[in-house]
């Protein structure tokens, strides 16, 4: 009885390591040859014992292993193929790595990509409420930003110029920079000033600030354009500032430098903004600029150059017969006047009409275009506006089409004579007209 159950128990060993190496070895060749689950049969030594049993190698089908493989094959290529896109662009970091931000660069990178007008100013508000101290390089950051929108988007200039918040909100950033002016050096002052005209500020608190440190800075490395913008942003609100001192050291400057290294812009910049401030003609500088001027080609000027130039010596006694001359002979010789705008015909009308050079046809060649414009009110500049209707009022075009559409703009509720009715150029204002006479009592 003991001999059988050692007899046996050897030969249950010796069956289950055989067992084991078959399975091994019908999952291998399941795995390789892609066949069918294998039977196997396993013997034993009497009936009830030996028994076949059939063994299905079910691990993982082969379909998906195969589908598993292609997949990580696919996946080594792409890695492959963008670490060697990476090492072209070289923004790994093997070779010339980048260097890393500091704070001051990320909160500038930051405010760059704000999209508005009203978030610069909610995001400078959120800062100084959260007492966290911007340097005067983000204060001069928030400030270009929102001259770029304010330059590019109509729609947030009506609204930035009218709403109180933002308006509120910028005067904040304004008085912050005031008051931190020392810390800015002298291309940013001329910058911040030229920045404070385009948002038509005109507080003259903040010019005579500017004015202080630029003369500080004794207009160190300016060059032609830096200060053709200059004289443009000082003279730009002239009935509101009293900065004297600017000009002098301007006309110096620009006299201490070659004329010909200005370009024909800037000189017709630089001297509209000297007649615009009201620097009186005792000296030689509108004669010696005028003559530089002259000199250049004036089939080559804009529209708005033209009308400076004139503008600018109908003020001043200095070569104004030479200069009225010459720009009549160019504007006979273009075809027509439409590529001027509404702003730059109102000032050849007034530059001619203060001179008496206004003769019938060239006032007719003015009228021919400005009737046909309906933006008096949005482009024009009111004080221009309404000296052009006093001087055209008071002389031989009095009954122009022009003066009524002027008087209508400058004041709506006056225009209800027969004349209007008559003589207006489009049939709607005629309309319009007829129904406020007719109806005027209810």
């Amino acid at each position: 009885m003991l001999s059988n159950l050692r007899h046996i128990g050897k030969h249950q060993a010796s069956v289950s390591r055989w067992m084991n190496l078959v399975l091994m070895r019908g999952m291998s060749s399941f795995i390789l040859t892609n066949s069918r689950p294998v039977h196997v049969l396993i013997g034993s030594n009497s009936r009830d014992e030996y028994q076949t049993t059939s063994s299905f190698l079910l691990l993982t089908p082969v379909r998906q292993i195969n589908k598993k493989a292609e997949r990580m094959e696919e996946s080594r290529e792409k890695s492959a193929e963008l670490l060697k896109n990476l090492r072209k662009k070289r923004l790994e970091g093997l070779m010339n790595p980048k260097p890393l931000l500091t704070d001051e660069e990320k909160l500038l990178k930051r405010i760059e990509k704000i999209d508005s007008i009203k978030k610069l100013l909610i995001f400078y508000w959120t800062e100084v409420k959260r007492k966290r101290e911007l340097t005067p390089l983000h204060k001069f950051k928030i400030l270009e930003c929102i001259v770029k929108y304010f330059n590019t988007n109509v729609q947030m200039r009506d609204v930035f110029l009218v709403h109180e918040m933002q308006q509120n909100f910028f005067q904040m950033l304004m008085q912050d920079i005031r008051a931190n002016l020392n810390a800015f050096d002298a291309n940013q002052l001329c910058t911040i000033t030229i920045y404070m005209t385009q948002l038509c500020v005109k507080d003259p608190a903040v010019y005579k600030d500017l004015e202080r440190g630029i003369l500080y800075y004794k207009f160190g490395g300016y060059s032609t354009k830096q200060l053709s913008q200059l004289s443009w942003a000082f003279a730009k609100y002239c009935t509101y500032t009293n900065v004297d001192q600017i000009f002098h050291a301007l006309d110096k400057e620009i006299f201490s430098m070659q004329l010909s290294d200005f370009t024909s812009e800037e000189l017709c910049s630089v001297v509209w903004s000297f007649s615009e401030y009201g620097v009186p003609d005792t000296g030689n500088f509108y004669k010696v600029m005028g003559n530089e001027i002259l000199t250049r080609d004036l089939n080559q000027f804009q529209p708005w150059m033209l009308a400076q130039f004139a503008f600018s010596y109908s003020c001043v006694e200095s070569l104004s017969a030479e200069v009225f001359k010459v720009v009549e002979e160019e504007l006979f010789q273009l075809e027509d006047l439409k590529r001027f705008a509404t702003n730059d015909l109102v000032m050849l009308v007034l530059a001619f009409g203060r001179t008496g050079k206004l003769h019938p046809p060239l006032f007719h060649m003015f009228e021919y275009v400005m009737v046909r414009r309906r933006d008096y009110s949005e482009t024009v500049v009111k004080e221009y506006l309404q000296e052009m209707y006093d001087l055209l009022k008071n002389s031989k075009f009095h009954l122009a089409v022009v003066v009524k559409m002027i008087e209508q703009v400058l004041n709506p509720e006056v225009c209800n004579s027969l004349f209007d009715i008559l003589f207006r150029p489009r049939r709607s204002w005629k309309e319009k007209i007829v129904h406020r006479t007719l109806f005027k009592g209810y």
